[in-house]
């Protein structure tokens, strides 16, 4: 037997709830609490989920990284900027030809 008690709370035993769960469910949908009863004692609630927050606003990248940084999964950049070194000059050989110069004629015409 389903029992209503003050404000929007009603009782209703293990077995009646086993014999129709969906009617339980439909009253957490209208606000009211269900409380499940075994031998006369509360032994558990149904109610319905809190309200879902809305999701925060959009971040910037900088806000997005600052928040990371923040909470540790990012580590700060670098303090000095990772240098390239110093490309390779061949010299150019005895007749005068550029390595460039080498390499398109090891490819032969095309």
């Amino acid at each position: 037997m389903w029992a209503y008690l003050k404000g929007k709370t009603m009782q209703v035993s293990i077995r009646e709830l086993k014999a129709n769960p969906a009617r339980a469910i439909a009253m957490t949908h209208t606000g009211q609490r269900v409380q499940i009863t075994s031998h006369r004692k509360v032994v558990a609630e149904l109610v319905a989920p809190a309200p879902v927050t809305p999701p925060p606003r959009d971040l910037t990248d900088e806000e997005a990284i600052a928040r990371l940084m923040a909470s540790g999964f990012v580590a700060e950049p670098a303090t000095r900027p990772f240098k390239l070194p110093k490309a390779v000059v061949f010299p150019p050989g005895p007749d005068g030809q550029t390595m460039s110069d080498l390499v398109i004629e090891m490819r032969g015409p095309r």
